[in-house]
């Protein structure tokens, strides 16, 4: 048998426990097996579980779907998450829009926002942050946008950016944030435990922030 990871020749490498043949690849150092019986384990999970995320199912849709446990599809978000870096800034960009989306963790009563930057130009965000609607949440995200040397930040006309961004570069005009107001629709759309009316809220801090890497930088 070839290895499943990269096409080499495989030896045999004692049983499981349950006498199923074990095989182990000398050039990329894995075990494997010819057949799973965990579907887990199959080679297409892992990229099933990112795109469903991104297609508004939740976690324990995930685990109907592909016959896994709740448990199995919590932790590969996690590791994917951890494996996706944020791309890097570019300096000097035009314009930047920034707004807020409101959520829920734990309960209904536990407000947090989502505050994103958006790239007018091509509409790729380029940071985000998780917390409440504060000065100092806020002043996380705009100082990172402030020192890549943005030219021009839209916002809406909540009087914590006032106090944040200097007036030079500032703009909160009618309709200067349309573009990051369509892009909310579309996330609260594809990301479940964003959407209206919904009792599939986010139970985790932690696990909202890995389902928007995954949604904002890990699709291909």
């Amino acid at each position: 048998m070839t290895c499943k990871f990269c096409d080499h020749a495989c030896q045999k490498a004692g049983r499981q426990k349950n006498g199923v043949q074990k095989l182990y690849c000398t050039l990329c150092r894995k075990y494997q097996q010819t057949a799973y019986r965990n579907r887990a384990c199959c080679k297409d999970t892992k990229p099933m579980i990112s795109k469903l995320i991104c297609e508004s199912v939740s976690v324990r849709g995930i685990a109907r779907i592909l016959n896994i446990s709740i448990n199995t599809v919590q932790t590969d978000i996690k590791w994917t998450a951890k494996s996706i870096s944020k791309p890097p800034i570019v300096l000097h960009q035009e314009n930047i829009e920034v707004d807020e989306l409101r959520t829920f963790i734990g309960n209904k009563q536990n407000q947090y926002w989502i505050a994103y930057a958006l790239n007018r130009s091509n509409g790729e965000v380029m940071d985000f942050i998780v917390g409440k609607r504060s000065r100092c949440t806020l002043k996380v995200l705009v100082n990172t946008l402030l020192l890549s040397g943005v030219r021009k930040i839209w916002t809406d006309r909540l009087n914590i950016y006032r106090a944040l961004i200097p007036m030079e570069i500032h703009e909160d005009k009618k309709y200067g944030t349309n573009r990051i107001e369509r892009k909310n629709l579309s996330i609260r759309t594809h990301i479940k435990r964003l959407s209206r009316r919904t009792i599939c809220f986010g139970r985790s801090r932690i696990m909202l922030e890995n389902c928007l890497k995954i949604y904002f930088w890990g699709r291909s």
